[in-house]
């Protein structure tokens, strides 16, 4: 939920309780998967229960609580449009905002 979508004003308050329920959100997605691998001390098993092919748990873990989560705190700040040299107005997406911040692989 985009707040910069909204017409009315909203409180410096709501916004801080609305951001902070996003942390929130973050926060129990790195407790649930921090969980996940504690529960075995066997550094072979908890290689077993990061592999998503091995443990569908991981998979459910990553990418239906800290991916929804993360993802909302990045396009809480999107702003819908960006500014292009060449092309003019372009439509911004979450995934220039990944791709920026990524670093090759060397």
């Amino acid at each position: 939920m985009n707040l910069n979508n909204y017409l009315t004003p909203i409180s410096p308050l709501s916004y801080f309780s609305f951001f902070a329920g996003m942390l929130k959100a973050v926060s129990l997605a790195v407790d649930l998967i921090m969980a996940h691998f504690n529960s075995r001390q066997d550094p072979e098993e908890k290689i077993r229960l990061g592999n998503s092919l091995l443990c569908t748990t991981i998979s459910h873990l990553v990418l239906k609580q800290l991916y929804p989560a993360i993802q909302n705190i990045l396009k809480d700040g999107l702003k819908a449009y960006k500014l292009d040299l060449i092309i003019g107005q372009r439509r911004n997406k979450l995934w220039n905002v990944i791709e920026a911040t990524a670093r090759p692989v060397s």
